[in-house]
């Protein structure tokens, strides 16, 4: 018995000496087996997918207590790429020796209690090795609560600082313990990621509720066995998995997983210390990003000033004349050489090129994209020298500073340009400098809370000594750059301009007060309670001019109130007496009462509330008062979305709008980003004409008030533009009366030789040549975040444009000019000329992994190319009304339009070039154990028909299409072809769109004609706005032409038409008393030597009665045995119906289409519409059945209700009528009918009907 309990007390003991406490013993080596992989794709059968695998040994040996030392051994790097279940993962040798020349060296970390703290190594080993130690200690970062079997915890990992939930499971059998870890990587507080070029895009969180386009989760899987010295870890498994699309991640995305594993080999008695050189710290888990590549390139980067010389000559002499879309791919190239050139370099390589024209062109449209301090320096010494012409200082500088790293050091060093010689020698290059600047501060701020004063302090001291010196040019300046750098601080100092907040009011002219409402734009955002209490007292000061009031309110609304300040504002509008600013007020809440986009969620709510209360007083305000509108649109499904917005400002007792403002955004991936806006202040005007009403007859008058201008001084600015993009204002103009009265000198008719037109032609005698491109890197936006495996994941997208025109032209004038350019109108006007017009856009997605040394992920390719080239000789007669131009026929294909894109698995290393392979994630060709279900129709209107059951396997989608349009009069054709490839997955969607090849083309095609043509000869005359002489007066070759006596056809187009439109009496007895004489011919020939020439010839006639507008269109063929012909007639009566009848075919007999639309306001504005038709032809018939069985899906899916009835025959008609908030829409078809009483729309249905009805009586009244 006493053994018994001997052996009890003994294993007692025992198991009281062990712990799972994790720690490692200084006095022995641990040996661990380790592998990892990342995978990228859709994870889905048959389509490509890339990975890379790294597989080592290493050891883990004691220095002291708490220090360790970690060495790697047989190191080995491997790639995927292609097809699951058909590639495998092969080795590449070279760069796994170059990245093992660096793992060879020791690393040295701190361990205690399962936590790795510091790591250190050599000076000499870069970021992107050390973070894949951070991968592999990672492993070891275990946070162990015994006595818990579930705990969750806030703790530090590669990924950043994180939440991460345990849970613990002890075996009992195999006496060791298994400890699980999940990490919600998306929801880490404090994250390693790092963000590029997205400063301006702002964040939207109200969108990232309604769906993410990026999420990643991360488990671990430790093995745990006790030991004396604590617990060790005998195994660990790491799965991570990320997930991405452009869209909302619920519906088909992008996929990346990561699986890293480590197992124990053995354990021994430390034998020898391990000797190594001096270590540097390197930082802790938390991965540390590098200088990671552009990831859609990878090349050699070694001697990068020669590799970027020739580069650039080579673009140069390739796109000479015009653009070779085939090497826009070497400009991103020429990029990363630029960005790891040295500073000296960059000077060598401008004396190089600076001397020829092309090369130097180039060279600064590319430097542009160093963005760091090296780009300053040279500009600073550019600028010194004064070496630069202002266009290309101006452009230079602007795109530089917009492109630059938003830092401490840069910013502090851009300051240097505000106050250099040459930034302050031209009115625009100071306005960039300025607006840069501001520019560049906004981009500092977004990335540094509380952004510091001293980075905006310049500009706040500009705008402080302009209003000291009452300078108004430089007060908008300033005001404008504080605009652009949207800095909290910068309140104080705008309210200076204000009036009524001001401690010190000044009277201000009304631009400077727009300028510093404006500022206030980007500030709001960052400090919204602050600009909501400046500009609403600026609001209610109902003293101040309307349209300050109405920028105040414009400023408030943006800055999101709340329920209770906008419900305070609707307040004071109900007592509102200024009109304008009321209509002003109303619209825009109006507008945001029906936005859908997630940004104005809770305020479209209160403006709905405000709605309610306003309509009955300010719902029927003329829609020729001050006015705000806004349409938006947005996708749960897609995370996207649009939206409008334009502003017209009056003031009480003038016509004309003081301020327009138009601007646009884009909901994209939870962020919004601004598109172009538009912005033309007319104050001056308004103070030139006062409340005159100028007709658009009186446009002579108009400029004869500014030619004998007294009221106004000539420095007064009577009109200003300006434009923003991406919410930076970047250029502006102010045009004032001095440069209206030096234009209209250089233009007026009586100008001689000393006027620069004058100039301008008699280098066109000599004949003149032009060549321009631009390379212009519109966007880089690059998201970066930490992998498991201590490799950076990336998603980057790259838009790209290289523009390009050539201009070859020679003119004569006869007779020439002898005295003034007035002249010319008298004289005819000859010009030979060839050259090009295009341009090729590139977009890239990427996202995978990017370092300096190696690249896998998937990759979206789209390519744009528009080339536009011509040959040919014109003719204008002023005098005479008459333009001629010949035009060589058609010898060979051009390609006016190509659309190309696809989706590739990618594997790139710089190490070994020659390895990079490039798969497209779809498949050309399918193999025979491959099932697929081939299909040409629409996959969204497959799910509408059948079952989503019966479709989740893949099928593929490929329509391909060609038609041509060919004439053999001309010798020419007009091709449109595409072809799609896709492999659809329902549970993908709308992913899956993108999925594949895409190609459109649109391309000019010789056709053998049927009698070779020397030329084709476009010719238009204008005939006088007079009954009495364009009706008799016309060319013999009219008559010839045509094969009918056009003067004929004008005394009798009422017993023609009478004929065809024998069902409206009453268009028939109008037409009979009404003359219709010739406003314009137009021909279109084909000529070659003596024989008579072939094409078309078309006349537009119109009435000239007061009473009754008509419009009269013949089009007739050209040519022997041509019995061809159209005829179009429009008839609109005064306050009556408009009807247009169409007939064509052989002597305007064989098919016939009449319309008819009607409008009508009242309590309720309604638009009417027929379409009858008695004979058209087949192929139109056939497709009108083809859209038509459309129609019944489509109606269905917008709401609309269908009901089987029996309607007119070979008609259709279409009733709108306008509702409260929305129209009700009815469409006739033949056999049922198709309705909806409400469909919402983003403007007022008053004014959109009204505006339709406006516009068809305008266009049907109007000349032609």
């Amino acid at each position: 018995m006493w053994k018994i309990l001997l052996c009890c007390l003994a294993a007692l003991a025992t198991c009281e000496s062990v712990h799972y406490e994790l720690n490692l013993n200084p006095n022995k080596t641990y040996e661990y087996k380790y592998s990892g992989d990342v995978n990228f794709g859709l994870g889905l059968p048959n389509l490509a997918e890339s990975a890379v695998r790294i597989s080592c040994n290493f050891k883990i040996s004691g220095v002291s207590a708490e220090t360790f030392l970690l060495q790697v051994s047989d190191f080995a790097f491997e790639e995927l790429n292609g097809f699951p279940g058909k590639s495998s993962f092969h080795a590449s040798p070279k760069l796994s020796q170059h990245i093992a020349a660096h793992l060879i060296k020791p690393f040295m970390f701190s361990y205690a209690h399962g936590h790795v703290g510091n790591i250190s190594a050599s000076a000499e080993i870069p970021d992107s090795v050390v973070n894949i130690i951070r991968g592999i200690l990672g492993l070891f970062q275990v946070t162990l609560k015994t006595g818990n079997v579930f705990y969750e915890l806030e703790e530090v990992n590669i990924h950043g600082k994180c939440q991460t939930n345990y849970a613990t499971e002890m075996n009992e059998e195999k006496r060791n313990m298994t400890i699980t870890q999940i990490v919600d990587v998306t929801a880490c507080r404090v994250k390693a990621e790092l963000y590029r070029g997205m400063a301006t895009a702002v964040l939207d969180k109200v969108s990232k509720q309604r769906g993410e386009s990026v999420s990643a989760i991360m488990k671990y899987v430790h093995i745990v066995k006790p030991t004396e010295e604590g617990g060790v870890i005998t195994r660990a498994h790491g799965l991570e998995r990320r997930h991405f699309s452009p869209f909302n991640v619920k519906d088909g995305t992008f996929k990346m997983q990561a699986i890293k594993e480590m197992v124990l080999l053995n354990v021994g008695d430390t034998a020898t210390v391990v000797e190594f050189g001096p270590v540097e710290s390197k930082g802790s888990l938390v991965y540390i990003f590098g200088n990671a590549s552009i990831p859609i390139m990878m090349q050699n980067l070694d001697n990068p000033r020669q590799k970027a010389t020739e580069l650039i000559k080579h673009l140069a002499k390739t796109n000479k004349y015009e653009i070779n879309s085939s090497t826009t791919e070497d400009t991103i190239k020429l990029y990363q050489l630029l960005r790891v050139v040295p500073c000296e370099e960059l000077e060598y390589m401008w004396r190089d090129l600076a001397d020829n024209p092309e090369h130097r062109r180039w060279f600064l449209d590319m430097i542009v994209e160093v963005s760091d301090a090296r780009i300053l320096t040279l500009l600073e010494t550019r600028f010194q020298a004064r070496d630069l012409s202002i266009s290309e200082a101006l452009q230079t500088f602007l795109m530089s500073i917009n492109h630059l790293q938003a830092i401490p050091e840069l910013v502090e060093k851009a300051q240097n340009f505000l106050n250099m010689p040459f930034s302050k020698s031209n009115t625009y290059l100071h306005q960039t400098v300025v607006l840069s600047y501001g520019s560049l501060v906004y981009k500092y701020c977004a990335y540094n809370t509380p952004c510091p004063v001293t980075a905006v302090q310049p500009l706040l001291d500009m705008a402080i000594e302009s209003l000291r010196n009452n300078n108004e040019k430089d007060m908008i300046l300033a005001l404008k750059a504080l605009g652009n750098a949207g800095h909290p601080r910068s309140i104080k100092t705008i309210m200076r301009f204000l009036p009524g907040v001001s401690a010190n009011p000044v009277e201000l002219p009304y631009r400077v007060l727009s300028a510093a409402l404006q500022s206030l734009r980007l500030i709001a955002p960052r400090d919204p309670h602050s600009v909501q209490d400046l500009t609403m007292n600026v609001f209610l000061q109902k003293s101040l001019d309307s349209e300050i009031r109405m920028l105040a309110f414009m400023i408030l609304l943006n800055s999101k109130p709340s329920f209770g300040l906008v419900s305070t504002l609707t307040a004071h509008l109900v007592e509102e007496k200024d009109l304008q600013v009321a209509s002003f007020a109303f619209s825009y809440l109006r507008s945001f009462a029906r936005s859908r986009t997630p940004e104005h969620f809770f305020l479209s709510t209160a403006c709905n509330v405000a709605m309610k209360l306003l309509a009955p007083k300010l719902g029927r305000l003329s829609n020729y008062k001050s006015k705000a509108i806004r349409m938006d649109w947005f996708k749960d499904d897609f995370l996207m979305g649009a939206a409008a917005e334009s502003f017209m400002l009056k003031r009480k007792v003038n016509h004309l709008p003081t301020e327009i403002m138009m601007k646009g955004k884009l909901f994209l991936i939870g962020r919004i980003l601004q598109l172009l806006e538009i912005g033309i202040n007319a104050d001056g005007i308004n103070d030139l004409i006062g409340n005159r009403i100028f007709s658009y007859e009186d446009f002579q008058a108009f400029f004869s008030l500014i030619e004998k201008n007294g009221r106004l001084p000539d420095s007064k600015t009577l009109l200003s533009v300006f434009t923003r993009a991406s919410g930076q204002e970047w250029f502006y103009i102010d045009i004032n009366m001095e440069l209206i009265q030096n234009l209209i000198r250089v233009f007026r008719p009586s100008a001689g030789k000393e006027s620069p037109l004058w100039d301008v032609i008699e280098r066109l005698h000599q004949g003149q040549s032009w060549h321009w491109t631009k390379a212009f890197l519109i966007m880089e936006a690059r998201y970066l975040q930490s992998t498991s495996l201590g490799l950076p994941m990336e998603i980057s997208k790259y838009y790209h444009v290289l523009n390009g025109v050539t201009v070859k032209a020679k003119a004569t004038v006869n007779p020439p000019m002898n005295k003034n350019i007035g002249e010319l109108l008298a004289s005819e006007i000859s010009m030979e000329t060839d050259g090009f017009f295009g341009y090729t856009k590139d977009f890239w997605l990427f996202y995978g992994i990017n370092t300096e040394l190696f690249q896998c992920g998937s990759e979206f390719k789209g390519k744009l190319s528009i080339a536009v080239p011509w040959n040919f000789h014109a003719k204008l007669n002023v005098k005479a009304k008459e333009f001629e131009l010949d035009a060589h026929p058609c010898k060979k294909e051009i390609k006016l339009l190509s659309v190309s894109s696809d989706v590739y698995a990618i594997t790139r290393n710089s190490i070994d070039t020659d390895a990079t392979k490039i798969t497209p994630m779809l498949p050309n060709t399918m193999d025979a154990d491959d099932q697929f279900v081939l299909i040409y129709m629409d996959p969204i209107y497959l799910l509408c028909m059948f079952p989503i059951q019966k479709y989740q396997k893949q099928k593929m989608w490929h329509p391909k299409f060609k038609t041509c349009a060919k004439s053999k009069t001309y010798g020419a054709g007009l091709c449109l072809e595409f072809e799609l490839r896709r492999l659809y997955y329902q549970e993908e969607y709308p992913l899956y769109y993108f999925l594949g090849y895409t190609r459109v083309a649109l391309t000019i095609v010789p056709v053998d004609a049927v009698k070779a043509a020397d030329k084709i000869h476009f010719e238009v005359h204008a005939y006088p706005s007079s009954l009495l002489t364009a009706s008799h007066q016309q060319p013999e070759t009219l008559k010839s032409l045509s094969k009918e006596d056009t003067q004929q056809e004008s005394m009798s187009c009422s017993a023609s038409d009478g004929e065809s439109l024998d069902s409206n009496q009453d268009f028939v007895l109008e037409e009979l008393d009404s003359k219709c004489e010739p406003v314009l011919t137009i021909k279109v020939l084909a000529m070659s030597g003596n024989r008579m020439p072939e094409g078309y010839h078309a006349v537009f006639y119109r009435t000239a009665d007061a009473n009754v507008r008509k419009h009269k269109m013949i089009v007739s063929q050209v040519g022997r045995d041509a019995n061809w012909k159209m005829r179009i007639n429009t008839l609109k009566k005064m306050h009556s119906d408009v009807t247009t009848h169409i007939s064509w075919g052989a002597e305007c007999q064989s098919s016939e289409v009449s319309i008819k639309c009607s409008g009508l306001h009242g309590s309720k504005s309604t638009y009417k519409s027929k379409v009858h038709w008695r004979k058209i032809p087949k192929t139109m018939a056939a497709m009108g059945r083809s859209i038509e069985t459309y129609i019944p899906g489509m109606a269905f899916l917008l709401g609309f209700t269908q009901q089987c009835q029996i309607n007119a025959k070979q008609e259709v008609s279409t009733t709108i009528t306008s509702s409260a908030d929305g129209i009700g829409v009815m469409i006739h078809f033949p056999e049922y009918t198709i309705y909806s009483q409400y469909v919402p729309v983003p403007l007022a249905p008053d004014m959109v009907l009204q505006q339709a009805i406006s516009n068809t009586t305008i266009y049907s009244s109007g000349d032609m």
